[in-house]
């Protein structure tokens, strides 16, 4: 089920009035309505997938009591339950996600040498969201590990706490130690938590339909059919991506928190103006920030971190944005698209000392940060490396008479960019202004404010860019 479909703008309303009139009464009853909704929310996409949510979940309830209960005395049991947990968690993960991928290369390696193997790829489908909850399930068994979380008892809880609909399929990724104990508290109906929640639904809307699906049209038709493509074109899809691909997640974060806020629920920030950055390693701090922070603590950290001298801290933080590239996709595109980043954020960093105010560098470094980040995910859009290769060398200045043969009119690419001008003043303000904005905007009458919510709806539905041809499903489901 997708936020911006219709199904979805029925099912949140029912969702919402039936928690909150009927099934709040009890802690219990709460979450196996909970529970009930997110499988029904799942289901959507394919039932059968049900079944491995729910073996997932069970063996992880399960495994995370025999930790707890395992004394520290014993480290080899305790690391056994631990690491069967990793197995199931990665060998589900592995298997539907990177058998293919892994079978081709060697594949591919041995025919490389000489000696050509015949191989069938099988027909595998990716559940969705398997990459999200399996790292979310994660945090709390080696939160147990570390004696960091306590685990439930209450079967439904944990249940409800891997599936909870709003955040399932594409995260925020929670932590156990912060998200869990939401479920074992009450909750109380509040007007402010309505009021916020469905402001940033509206606002995430509005980013997914209005500004991400209209950048779509011009980014798939190019990466669709490269070699008609102009330098121009091309370039300017290079950059469009770079917008699509923060406006169509951080919709998607801002869709899943609002609700979860509907529901009493917090949800981590996802976003944080990333593109407003100084460094390569402030940008990984506010992009993506729930699936950053998790390879910095459960892979960059038990690796050393940066305690272990230069060569062992360029070492680490190569592993981490390798997996991260591999994480996003079986394909050794997402691969190079990590190492790049990776390079990045060792490299640049060490040139930019922004530790000086009114250092020049300071201004100029956000630019060259989102330039260097939209050449990275040429790799990351392109569906084969052959492609990319295609954009990197054809990109320029030349063919500026197919620009407008790629879905966009002239009148459609002004409107364009002056929805990207007014966000990204939009962020420089909020960025100024911090949570200050917020209270401002809540603070004035009534009038104003509903005069602004209708104005996003309004816009949302004149606005938006819809049509048969484009495809509005969310960037991140494939991941």
């Amino acid at each position: 089920m997708l936020f911006n479909s219709f199904d979805f703008a029925v099912f949140m309303p029912i969702v919402f009035l039936l928690y909150w009139l009927v099934f709040n009464r009890t802690v219990t009853l709460r979450n196996a309505f909970l529970l009930v909704a997110s499988y029904a929310f799942y289901s959507f996409w394919d039932w059968r997938f049900l079944f491995l949510l729910l073996f997932s979940s069970l063996a992880d309830f399960i495994l995370g009591l025999q930790l707890h209960k395992t004394s520290d005395d014993e480290p080899r049991k305790r690391k056994m339950w631990l690491y069967t947990s990793l197995a199931i968690n990665f060998g589900i993960l592995g298997f539907f996600k990177y058998y293919n991928f892994f079978a081709e290369s060697f594949v591919e390696a041995f025919t490389l040498f000489g000696r050509p193997l015949n191989y069938e790829p099988l027909k595998i489908i990716l559940p969705v969201g398997v990459s999200f909850y399996t790292f979310q399930s994660l945090t709390y068994i080696i939160g147990i590990y570390k004696r960091k979380v306590e685990p439930t008892y209450r079967i439904i809880d944990f249940l409800a706490y891997v599936s909870f609909f709003p955040q399932l399929v594409a995260g925020p990724i929670e932590r156990a130690a912060h998200f869990l104990p939401q479920f074992h508290s009450e909750k109380v109906f509040s007007y402010k938590n309505c009021q916020t929640g469905l402001l940033l639904i509206a606002f995430g809307l509005f980013k997914k339909i209005v500004i991400a699906d209209r950048l779509a049209v011009f980014v798939n038709g190019v990466y669709g059919d490269i070699p008609s493509a102009g330098g121009v074109s091309l370039l300017v899809a290079v950059l469009f991506f770079a917008f699509q691909l923060y406006f169509d997640f951080s919709a998607y974060s801002d869709i899943a928190i609002g609700s979860a806020r509907l529901l009493g629920f917090e949800l981590m920030t996802n976003f944080r103006r990333p593109y407003l950055s100084k460094s390569f390693s402030e940008f990984w701090t506010r992009w993506h920030i729930s699936l950053s922070s998790w390879f910095r603590d459960y892979v960059y950290f038990p690796l050393g971190g940066s305690r272990k001298g230069t060569r062992r801290t360029i070492i680490n933080v190569m592993i981490v944005f390798l997996l991260s590239g591999l994480w996003h996709g079986a394909s050794w595109n997402f691969v190079i698209w990590g190492g790049f980043n990776g390079l990045f954020l060792i490299i640049f960093d060490r040139i930019f000392k922004l530790e000086q105010p009114g250092n020049i560098k300071k201004y100029l470094a956000p630019v060259f940060i989102f330039c260097s980040w939209a050449v990275s995910l040429i790799f990351f859009r392109a569906q084969t490396f052959a492609d990319a290769l295609s954009v990197f060398t054809n990109a320029g200045l030349s063919g500026s008479d197919v620009l407008y043969d790629f879905g966009l009119k002239a009148s459609e690419f002004r409107f364009t960019f002056f929805l990207l001008a007014a966000f990204i003043l939009y962020e420089l303000l909020a960025e100024k202004k911090g949570e200050k904005l917020a209270g401002w905007f809540y603070n004035k009458p009534g009038f104003i404010r509903w005069s602004v919510y209708l104005l996003i709806v309004f816009t949302i539905i004149y606005l938006g860019a819809y049509g048969s041809s484009n495809d509005n499903t969310f960037i991140y489901f494939q991941f």
